[in-house]
């Protein structure tokens, strides 16, 4: 199954060669859900060294196939990169002004709304 997250870049693992010649690489993600979350992401083989030149603290959008086994008994999750879609760098800077233009008409002030506000007199405390 194919998922999608979106998040900060957190952490880069080393890449760990195997006697095989196989390759992995774990990266963290850390979600903006309500709660954020760590996410450990399997990057495997040639993928490995993707995420080398991305700046920790980088906002990410991420592909993964997410997929489950048994060993002895216990069963496994894992969730594999499929694929970066999106980066976006500078997060900590502020967006640069646009330009107004100056011959830009502006607009007639009007009249301020008057609201009408109760004034709390603490009466109605709980205690």
């Amino acid at each position: 199954m194919k998922v999608e997250i979106i998040g900060t870049l957190k952490e880069v693992q080393e890449v760990i060669t195997f006697d095989s010649g196989f390759q992995k690489q774990t990266v963290i993600i850390e979600t903006e859900d309500k709660y954020d979350n760590l996410i450990p992401l399997q990057v495997i083989k040639d993928q490995c060294g993707t995420f080398d030149a991305i700046a920790i603290g980088t906002r990410i959008k991420v592909n993964a196939y997410l997929g489950g086994r048994e060993w002895n008994g216990k069963h496994f999750l894992d969730l594999k990169f499929a694929e970066l879609t999106g980066v976006q760098r500078d997060l900590n800077k502020e967006p640069a002004p646009t330009a107004q233009p100056e011959n830009r008409a502006k607009p007639a002030s009007q009249p301020a709304k008057q609201t009408h506000m109760e004034v709390d007199n603490g009466e109605d405390l709980p205690f």
